[in-house]
């Protein structure tokens, strides 16, 4: 009886210091599977496009991830053109204000998450 108790205190054990572990198996945890058909990599990042959450209007638009390798950098799932209550409804439009975020990114060091309107005017983005 002594020997089983002991077993069974070590498997509890053993569970223990394993759920305690973060991230045990090193699984990439990006948020959303990569397709390769809404997938563009531009400048060494992966841009994922994804649904974007509807706003007051109940329109469905485009949202995007940037992931550099398997981690995720950028998770945008609102509407990036404050000034547009459509959103960006092109993927094309959704990767130009991506790749915008990536230039800011690396010219100043600070993701950006709206897009001014005089951006998306020279970038032209359909934004109404």
């Amino acid at each position: 009886m002594k020997k089983l108790c002991f077993v069974i205190f070590l498997q509890i054990a053993v569970i223990t210091l394993f759920a305690q572990r973060h991230d045990l198996f090193k699984i990439p945890k990006t948020g959303h599977i990569i397709t390769t058909k809404n997938m563009l990599e531009y400048e060494g990042y992966i841009i994922n496009l994804i649904p974007a959450m509807p706003g007051s209007g109940h329109i469905a638009s485009y949202g995007f991830d940037i992931l550099k390798g398997n981690k995720q950098l950028v998770h945008q799932p609102h509407n990036p053109l404050p000034f547009s209550p459509r959103g960006v409804q092109k993927k094309e439009d959704a990767y130009k204000i991506a790749e915008w975020i990536i230039r800011e990114y690396k010219s100043t060091g600070h993701w950006q998450n709206t897009m001014p309107p005089h951006v998306a005017n020279e970038l032209k983005i359909e934004s109404h």
